[in-house]
């Protein structure tokens, strides 16, 4: 309990920043371009663009789903969702090609999410997270899935974080031996130093080359040299059972009622 009460404290007395909105890039030490080897084992992480334009990162967790921050498919000044006619995921994207593009058709938020106010604490980072339908399957040859697993002790995990940096390298980049070291209501202080279109990047248990991708946790936003991740597994039922709804069903974001989907 008392660690618990230090980081609510902590969160509460840091400045929050929503990673898609950072202007400048932070130093890590951890970070690297994916090499051809690791970008064929990753080809599950995705740039995801809006209006064509690189905004964030999501990632494959079955053959027609993504999982991504909420906030990359907000548009934070009005409070309203972007239309999916107006995103794609372009997934295992290099600087010589990619390994599949997937337009997005439905869209599902936690209705706790926050979408128009600042983010001040973890009220509005728990809810952090949106599920995305896409427009056709994705193959096996395209891309493997992520393994979505539960994070039943996210404090001193050590995870790997994969994402597209706006405005950087086409290729992803990967954060390796993260160090999770706090946790308060599914959102956990990891180590790892992020910035800008790391929004919805997979946070994943660290593991050999050979084992599956166990996928535990979405980033969301920085403190003061820490990043915080929602954990997916808890909510991922919900965010199922809101996107396989008909247009009009209620829940998401604020200011919509209902979950959008494309005729």
């Amino acid at each position: 309990m008392e660690k618990r009460i230090q980081f609510s404290l902590a969160v509460a007395a840091a400045v929050l920043s929503l990673v898609g909105s950072w202007s400048a890039a932070a130093r890590d030490t951890q970070r690297h371009l994916l090499n051809p080897d690791e970008a064929q084992r990753w080809r599950a992480v995705g740039s995801l663009r809006v209006a064509g334009q690189p905004s964030c990162t999501a990632a494959l967790i079955s053959d027609v789903e993504a999982i991504t921050a909420a906030h990359c498919v907000v548009d934070r000044a009005s409070g309203l969702r972007v239309d999916p006619e107006y995103l794609a995921l372009v997934l295992g994207q290099r600087t010589d090609g990619f390994a599949a593009v997937r337009k997005v058709v439905a869209v599902a938020f936690l209705p706790g999410f926050l979408s128009a106010e600042p983010v001040t604490g973890l009220a509005e980072l728990s809810s952090d997270l949106a599920l995305l339908r896409l427009s056709g399957s994705v193959s096996a040859q395209e891309a493997t899935p992520f393994e979505v697993a539960d994070w039943p002790d996210p404090i001193d995990a050590v995870v790997d974080i994969v994402g597209y940096e706006r405005g950087g390298s086409k290729t992803a980049t990967i954060r390796q031996g993260c160090l999770s070291i706090d946790t308060w209501d599914g959102v956990t202080t990891v180590t790892c130093d992020l910035i800008t279109g790391l929004s919805g990047s997979p946070v994943v248990l660290s593991q050999s080359p050979d084992s599956p991708l166990r996928l535990v946790a979405s980033v969301s936003a920085r403190g003061i040299g820490v990043g915080y991740v929602v954990t997916i597994a808890p909510h991922l039922a919900e965010l199922r059972a809101l996107i396989a709804k008909p247009y009009g069903a209620h829940g998401g974001a604020p200011r919509q009622d209902h979950v959008y989907q494309q005729e």
